[in-house]
């Protein structure tokens, strides 16, 4: 008897030969991607158990399953999506999906699909899902109440009309990993408590000054639930949150949870840090070692605000090598490397990211990936919406932000790190000679032979896509500039594809050729699609792009960074003035 059915979306359940840019593909078109090719590079999917569990899992849905079992009697599961019909029977009382992508308009997905336009594959799988389940109970279990959430559970708050389509009861938004036995149990028994959770979800809007107020819209028919602010079941601390019971997907182990930096478009900043101290991550990683997990791969919202003690951003570097020491000092672990970071910590000390190199043992055919927000190439838009993202540097004070992203990035090649770059058009205020700083920073570093992709998003501000019910077609919307931005990232990306299929790949030499030959075939298909679409329907487009792919003009004022680091260096010695 399983009362509670945990899933995921299966979009999150597969390995993509443990080649890092594959993770992208369910972002793609269904239409330019064919079945046998998608089945082929999303392989191997993760491996279930003889009763149709999950072996491996998301780690939102690792979090549940572990307060469930710790804090409640419901009888709950984490089922792999292929084998619901094994455990959605006629005593199911609730059935909860994890999803990051439901509707396909992620900030990355609506680049790939033109805002809806095409089916993504995410889209695909997650409505293939909902389907699944649905059939199952009508057939078993009309009266189980079928809840998603995760990190995608916001879609639903853009498009509210698909709440219905999908038959979903209700969708949950936040952290619940403390309390999500008492929301199951109340959800089961209809007495949801509104002293600990609110019918409605919060939504950030950010002021000129980039403020943040966070408001609470409420929802009168219920489907939509959240964490009472007034509850006296505040955001959990470290304390609080349960320990995972089982296997995740690629080693995942939370480390943190916040970032600090107020950028004006992100609302990871609305979350308070907290920090887990690394005997609390060695317990998650030796529960993904018992399942044949090897590598650690810490979550984090920016790997280097661990433990972070100085008001000018210097990373706590003895507490981040405590970290990585206490990890990978123990017995089986073969790897570790964070899931975000930022730049400009490894510009200002290269030793840092040399050091965690050391410790996790990377090396020409080991690199450390990991994902940072470069949002821009313009001094003008870091300073206008994100200037503590240059921290411990000062924009137009210590070096222009070109130089500070050039100057990390060499520091990150050289240990051995392999970033994958986002970028934002579209920012408020944004100007066409923003953009050209931008092509002209990525066109610089790719001309250096430096390693690292890039990846354009556009209306990737959550908080200005709440409320925006028809959301335009962003191909046919781009200035000139814009489409030339989105034309030099991807041609970066097939550059990539072509360097580092064969040299990154986990599988066989034959099947790492194949894979690989996929990849760079793919990546000149969406290149040349790109320049297609443009001279169809765009010809200033085309004629920006042409300037684009010779264009390398990068700001610098010449700075000198081992003057600056050893100044750092001296205000750190300097001791503290209590006030």
């Amino acid at each position: 008897m399983t009362q509670v059915v945990l899933t995921f979306d299966p979009s999150l359940g597969h390995m993509f030969h443990n080649f890092p840019l594959l993770s992208f593909l369910p972002c793609a078109p269904v239409r330019f991607v064919p079945p046998p090719i998608y089945r082929y590079l999303s392989r191997p999917e993760v491996p279930a158990d003889e009763y149709g569990r999950a072996i491996l899992a998301p780690y939102g849905i690792r979090k549940l399953e572990a307060c469930l079992k710790k804090r409640s009697t419901l009888r709950a599961e984490v089922v792999h999506p292929k084998y619901l019909e094994r455990h959605i029977r006629e005593d199911t009382e609730l059935i909860a999906v994890n999803t990051m992508d439901p509707l396909g308009i992620g900030p990355l997905t609506i680049m790939f699909n033109n805002c809806g336009r095409e089916k993504s594959w995410v889209a695909y799988e997650f409505e293939t899902l909902i389907h699944s389940i649905n059939v199952l109970r009508r057939e078993r279990c009309p009266k189980a109440k079928l809840v998603v959430g995760g990190a995608g559970e916001w879609e639903f708050e853009i498009r509210p009309e698909m709440i219905d389509a999908f038959e979903i009861d209700h969708v949950v938004q936040g952290e619940m990993d403390d309390i999500v036995h008492l929301l199951f149990e109340q959800l089961i028994e209809d007495s949801l408590d509104n002293s600990i959770f609110f019918h409605g979800f919060k939504s950030t809007v950010f002021d000129r000054r980039g403020r943040a107020t966070i408001n609470y819209v409420k929802d009168p028919q219920g489907r939509f639930i959240t964490r009472n602010p007034f509850s006296k079941y505040k955001l959990p601390k470290i304390s609080d949150i349960p320990t995972i019971v089982g296997g995740v997907i690629s080693g995942q182990v939370e480390i943190m949870r916040g970032c600090g930096l107020d950028c004006d478009f992100c609302e990871v900043t609305t979350r308070p840090l907290r920090y887990y101290p690394p005997e609390k991550v060695l317990e998650e990683v030796k529960v993904n070692l018992r399942y044949g997990v090897r590598n650690a791969w810490f979550i984090t919202d920016n790997q280097w605000a661990y433990m972070l003690r100085d008001p000018d951003y210097w990373p706590n570097k003895e507490a981040i090598e405590r970290l990585y020491r206490t990890v990978m000092s123990y017995n089986g672990v073969v790897h570790a490397n964070p899931m975000h970071a930022t730049i400009a910590p490894p510009a200002a000390d290269p030793e840092l990211v040399m050091m965690i190199a050391k410790l996790v043992r990377a090396g020409p055919g080991k690199h450390i990936g990991v994902q940072i927000g470069l949002e821009t190439g313009s001094d003008r838009l870091v300073l206008k919406h994100m200037n503590r993202k240059a921290l411990p540097f000062r924009v137009g004070v210590d070096a222009t932000w070109t130089e500070i992203v050039i100057e990390g990035q060499k520091a990150l090649n050289a240990a051995y790190w392999l970033p994958a770059y986002t970028i934002i058009f579209g920012l408020s205020g944004e100007t066409d000679e923003d953009v050209w700083d931008t092509i002209g920073l990525i066109n610089y570093m790719a001309s250096q032979n430096l390693l690292f992709t890039v990846t354009p998003m556009a209306l990737v501000s959550l908080g200005s896509l709440r409320g925006n019910q028809s959301l335009t077609d962003v191909y046919a919307n781009l200035t000139p500039a814009q489409a030339a931005l989105i034309y030099v990232s991807w041609r970066n990306t097939k550059r990539m594809a072509e360097l580092l299929a064969w040299r990154l790949g986990k599988d066989n030499p034959l099947l790492k050729l194949v894979t690989g030959g996929i990849l760079t075939l793919g990546a000149n298909f969406w290149l040349n699609s790109i320049e297609r679409y443009f001279r169809k329907f765009n010809p200033e487009a085309v004629r920006a792009i042409e300037k684009a792919k010779n264009y390398m003009e990068v700001y610098s004022r010449g700075t000198d960074f081992n003057k600056l680091r050893e100044r750092f260096k001296e205000i750190k010695s300097r001791p503290a003035i209590l006030s």
